[in-house]
């Protein structure tokens, strides 16, 4: 688990440290830098993915930037020649990387980089050149590319390392988007199963059903207990129905009545629902008929335990298209199998998420320090800040009880009583 970054130089954080929980949610004023610190985490699982190209950074979820204008850049100080990202890991594992960047120069490129477990270095780099662990041809490595990229299935390195930076490697922000659920548009699936912004949900869906029948079926059979898999399947699945009007859903093709004109291609396999409500022979309804907030609901649903999805993601406004009840359960949900996922294969481990709903803040347990919530802002000069909202030290939950007036943090939110948390006033 990535358990703290430090940020420095990058787009409107100057200096900022980051110290992490299992699901972490920042909120703030628009414009506060909520999105850059995504990105921040996003930027540092690049370069122990495939590399720093538009492409790759874009399948991190990424807006694709000028290289240059990544870098800080605030009035009165001078422009930086690096930006710099240190992460510590669970299991005392570390790792840093200076990324610098020049006028008219299209590629992001390392300046240095290093990675150790306690007081052993792994592999490492600078502008004198690269050396790993065990690695005989470190000269020959590429610079452009991070190192544990091109050595990770060569070299034996620390157990503990693998697992970790492969598991973070595959950190994606996820933003889904109402057209790309519906299939009006379509694109590739950069971060499978489902896609950045919901490109892959048909397929996602069709897979994702069939593990939950496959585990369902074992249970009914009774050959073996219920297990944290099934648990985690099951209770995902219950997100699609908090609406009220859905009771199935599945995947369809070729079905003229259930098909949308605007559809992209109306031959692929697309997603329909079915509405209770509904006569029997009129029940069915397409993706592109459906309430956008039960098609968000099935997307995170997926994301949260699909077999294929990422172990650690960001999903920025978590709040999209749900009302401020189904935002807070989305949450709960999000928390209860990140809790779970500890004694299962499945389901996601560490999550980041932003809001501007503040009934988001009433599925968080602030004693928890599983569970973390930021306020974004910035200072005078321009620079991004995250405070952690957190009851004063040494304050019992009674106390805290007290303090709060008996408000929900929600309220304490709208009455103004977060500072920062509703943007400049």
């Amino acid at each position: 688990m990535l358990q703290e970054l430090k940020i420095e130089r990058f787009k409107s954080v100057r200096e900022e440290t980051l110290s992490l929980g299992r699901v972490n949610l920042f909120i703030g004023g628009n414009g506060s830098g909520k999105s850059n610190l995504l990105e921040a985490i996003g930027l540092a699982s690049a370069c122990l993915g495939r590399g720093l190209g538009d492409s790759d950074i874009g399948a991190k979820g990424l807006r694709i930037t000028p290289p240059e204008l990544m870098k800080s850049s605030f009035k009165n100080e001078e422009l930086p020649k690096t930006l710099k990202l240190q992460a510590q890991f669970s299991g005392d594992l570390s790792y840093s990387t200076s990324l610098q960047s020049r006028e008219n120069d299209p590629l992001l490129r390392f300046f240095s980089e290093s990675a150790s477990v306690g007081r052993d270095k792994i592999f490492g780099r600078s502008n004198r050149g690269a050396r790993a662990t065990g690695v005989t041809h470190a000269e020959r490595l590429e610079s452009h590319r991070g190192l544990w990229d091109q050595i990770k299935a060569t070299y034996d390195l620390p157990r503990i390392a693998a697992d970790a930076f492969t598991e973070f490697a595959r950190f994606a922000i996820f933003s889904p988007q109402t057209d790309f659920l519906r299939g009006r548009q379509s694109g590739r699936v950069d971060a499978p199963p489902v896609g950045l912004r919901g490109e892959g949900l048909p397929n996602a869906v069709a897979s994702f059903l069939a593990e939950y029948n496959r585990l369902r079926l074992r249970n009914r059979r009774g050959s073996t207990p219920k297990t944290p898999e099934w648990e985690i399947l099951n209770t995902c699945l219950q997100l699609v129905w908090l609406p009220g009007w859905a009771n199935s859903f599945g995947t369809h093709r070729g079905e003229p009545h259930l098909t949308s004109r605007d559809l992209v291609d109306a031959s692929r396999e697309t997603v329909f629902f079915v509405d209770k409500y509904m006569h029997g022979k009129r029940n069915k309804l397409s993706v592109y008929d459906s309430s956008e907030g039960t098609l968000f609901l099935l997307f995170a649903a997926i994301l949260l335990a699909h077999p294929d999805s990422p172990k650690v993601f960001a999903l920025d406004n978590v709040d999209n298209a749900l009302n401020p009840r189904l935002t807070r359960l989305l949450i709960e949900q999000i928390i209860r199998v990140t809790e779970a996922s500890a004694n299962a294969s499945l389901g996601a481990k560490q999550v980041f998420l932003t809001s501007h709903n503040p009934t988001a803040l009433d599925a968080f347990d602030l004693f928890n320090d599983d569970q973390r919530v930021f306020v974004v802002s910035r200072n005078e000069k321009g620079h991004t800040q995250a405070a952690r909202l957190s009851p004063p030290q040494g304050m019992t939950r009674q106390e805290w009880q007290v303090a709060r007036g008996g408000r929900n943090l929600s309220q304490i939110w709208l009455d103004g009583d977060v500072p920062g948390a509703l943007g400049s006033l």
